[in-house]
């Protein structure tokens, strides 16, 4: 199961959302929409600790793009026990917003493979931003990846690459 946070100009039905679910992939997209990161922290726990207690094999993994994996990477530090996988999508750790009101202290939770997928020529959120969670992560003995691809902040074109490793966290 993917519980997935959108990013600000997303939906739960975007493009990254229907290409997981085109891939088999069960999906559960809260609907963050218009609302800021304090309000949309709730639903995001919600959807995940519904599909806490999973079948044995059944894997869980949090994904957010944009602001949303600002809210995917501030819930995983907290919830990161529940946690078989974290996929960051260009994701916007540098906003500072409550309750991540120190994202610089954002890092990877222990025991949780972590995948970020970010766009060398992102001009909304700097890939610096993602290699910036990558070193204080690895700091610590996290299990991170950083992909660095080509394109924009969207990750248009990239679908494949998010499908393929949305299906390497969940084991398939």
């Amino acid at each position: 199961m993917i519980v997935f946070a959108h990013g600000l100009e997303g939906t739960p039905e975007g493009s990254k959302v229907q290409a997981l679910r085109a891939a088999g992939f069960p999906v559960d997209a809260p609907d963050g929409q218009g609302m800021v990161l304090a309000d949309r922290i709730p639903g995001l726990r919600e959807a995940l600790l519904r599909h806490a207690d999973r079948a044995p094999g059944e894997r869980l993994v949090l994904a957010g793009s944009s602001y949303g994996g600002l809210a995917a990477a501030w819930l995983a530090v907290e919830q990161g026990h529940r946690l078989d996988g974290l996929l960051l999508l260009a994701p916007a750790l540098h906003h500072r917003e409550p309750p991540a009101s120190q994202p610089e202290a954002l890092v990877a939770p222990p025991a949780v493979p972590t995948v970020i997928i970010h766009s060398r020529d992102d001009d909304i959120v700097p890939i610096s931003v993602s290699r910036a969670y990558l070193a204080a992560s690895r700091a610590l003995g996290r299990s991170v990846e950083l992909i660095e691809v080509d394109g924009d902040h969207a990750l248009r074109g990239q679908l494949e690459v998010i499908v393929e490793q949305a299906g390497g966290l969940l084991g398939r």
